[in-house]
């Protein structure tokens, strides 16, 4: 299964057509967290929001995570070992106030367990090798830090 989470603070409408035309072309089974956006899937479930208890759920059951670009399930992913790929909201499409995800999404994809995509064929190109995308190692409290670390160093360049 697949699970993708666009976060709570602004719809990602490109991100969950995206996934849901997949979803439709090759039968995998797809849960989404939606947000507010007026795009409703029909071959995904969904919920426009999930209680942390439904989120952690399918967390846990997912093979593979699709994210918006946003450092909290990137996180998450990588403490659970899930891999995850993240597509970065573009403010020229209206999706977010600036362009941090589009900045960020360089450095993300140097972490071990993430994967990203600019774009939707992009994502289509990661979903067809789906299976040979592997999570990062288990994350002890030295890795922590170290991600951490790398993380601060990234967003401070």
């Amino acid at each position: 299964m697949i699970f993708v989470a666009v976060g709570t603070q602004f719809p990602f409408d490109r991100l969950i057509r995206c996934v849901d035309e997949w979803a439709a072309s090759t039968g995998q089974s797809v849960v989404a967290q939606i947000a507010t956006g007026e795009y409703e899937p029909s071959h995904a479930d969904w919920e426009r929001f999930m209680a942390t208890d439904t989120f952690n759920r399918h967390l846990a059951a997912a093979d593979l995570i699709i994210s918006h670009a946003g450092m909290g399930n990137i996180i998450t992913a990588l403490e659970h070992r899930k891999p995850i790929i993240v597509m970065n909201r573009q403010h020229e499409l209206g999706e977010h106030r600036n362009n941090h995800q589009a900045d960020g999404l360089a450095w993300m994809g140097r972490l071990p367990g993430v994967y990203t995509a600019r774009n939707c064929e992009a994502l289509r190109r990661l979903l067809a090798r789906m299976t040979e995308l592997k999570p990062a190692d288990a994350i002890t409290t030295a890795r922590r830090q170290r991600l951490i670390d790398f993380i601060d160093r990234a967003i401070g360049t």
